[in-house]
């Protein structure tokens, strides 16, 4: 909380930023993690709009990391879109503090950093599928951007966050120690969720045979942080960038499809509603695919509907071990919630799994849809990706 004024306390807060003086603000309640703020300050040309926002230090303990990630790959993006003139709009800039910082420390020791503010653009939390193509338009851009930036410069923010296989030994050992003794309720969903080894293990082992790389990647792929045209609904800028580290392409595919082609809720307790829209899968890879063809190689793109299945497949495994250690990570508003969770998810996997074969001649099918347009289809080093 800011125990000040808020206006007060925003005010030096954009002042430390060299932004102006604040003449009005808004608290921005969307996020689940960071403290923002949208502020109108008055400059000498005039009205201006910043972002101003207080980084979650339990979730992110070093902030300047995420700042320095978030610098550099603005930086990348911007020189490549330095042309268009609505990069104003595409690039979400960070400012610095007079003494040269990206990060402002308050007295109560919390950390602050400035952004742009997207000026005439909206985010939408329920896709349609016209939204759904536009959101793998927005990401597939943002790794096609990013594909020439090189994944070992960023830090890792919060490391391990897709080991898949860690997340899985995390539940075994909940499991062994079952200190509340919650174990017997749900080996059902125990067992089912250590059955698949093989997805688990699935990028891991392609990576180290040189099948596919590290990239710079999102890890947070809901459509939710992609800013849209108010009025046209075109892609501007992807958003919430404190996740953005090394990863694989196919985990923040499969995010983005894990939350936008689930017929139901995260936590919806009538496993009847949950199921997996494939119309929805393909209204992303119709936007995704061609973002991405020139910078992708084949193998990889065939790999990507597997991170529909192991992302999931991880998801449900942390909220099964949040359960078996008493619920002690993700919030809880009801009782077993994160049981629910969990079953809701494993519900999920059982149906992308009955459409993985689908998803990868889709992908497939896309890819040379697109490619051919351009004379530029190429055969696989794979048939097709083998879990």
């Amino acid at each position: 909380m800011i125990e000040d004024n808020t206006g007060a306390f925003l005010n030096k807060v954009s002042q430390n930023f060299r932004l102006g003086d604040v003449t009005a603000w808004e608290h921005l309640k969307n996020g689940n993690i960071n403290q923002t703020y949208r502020v109108d300050v008055k400059t000498p040309k005039g009205k201006r709009t910043y972002i101003l926002q207080k980084i979650n230090s339990v979730a992110f303990k070093t902030p300047w990391k995420n700042v320095e990630n978030h610098a550099l790959i603005t930086k990348h993006i911007s020189e490549k879109l330095k042309n268009d003139p609505d990069i104003g709009r595409k690039a979400v800039k960070l400012y610095k503090t007079a003494a040269g910082s990206y990060l402002y420390t308050d007295k109560n020791g919390d950390y602050w950093r400035a952004m742009t503010y997207i000026y005439g653009a909206v985010s939408v939390n329920k896709p349609d599928r016209l939204i759904m193509e536009k959101t793998g338009e927005a990401f597939g851009t943002f790794q096609s951007l990013l594909s020439d930036c090189p994944a070992e410069l960023l830090h890792e923010t919060i490391p391990g966050f897709h080991d898949t296989e860690r997340r899985m030994e995390n539940l075994k050992q909940a499991a062994e120690r079952d200190i509340c003794g919650r174990l017997p309720e749900v080996r059902e969903e125990f067992e089912f969720l250590t059955s698949f080894p093989e997805y688990a293990s699935f990028f891991r082992r392609n990576y180290e045979a040189g099948l596919i790389p590290l990239r710079v990647t999102h890890n947070d792929t809901k459509c939710n942080n992609v800013m849209f045209d108010a009025d046209t609904f075109e892609p501007l800028a992807i958003i919430d960038l404190d996740t953005v580290m090394p990863g694989f392409a196919a985990h923040d595919f499969g995010d983005a499809l894990r939350f936008g082609a689930n017929t139901a809720s995260e936590d919806e307790e009538d496993l009847s509603k949950v199921g997996f829209d494939m119309e929805m899968f393909k209204a992303f890879v119709r936007g995704y695919i061609p973002m991405v063809m020139d910078s992708f190689m084949p193998y990889e793109l065939e790999t990507l509907p597997v991170g529909v299945v192991s992302i999931t497949l991880e998801c449900a495994s942390r909220f099964l071990t949040d359960y078996l250690e008493g619920d002690v990570y993700f919030i809880t508003r009801k009782p077993k919630h994160n049981l629910i969770r969990a079953k809701c998810q494993i519900e999920l996997i059982k149906a992308e799994l009955s459409c993985l074969s689908e998803m990868k001649e889709e992908v497939i099918r896309i890819y040379k849809e697109a490619t051919s347009k351009k004379g530029l289809y190429t055969r696989s080093i794979a048939a097709q990706a083998k879990v």
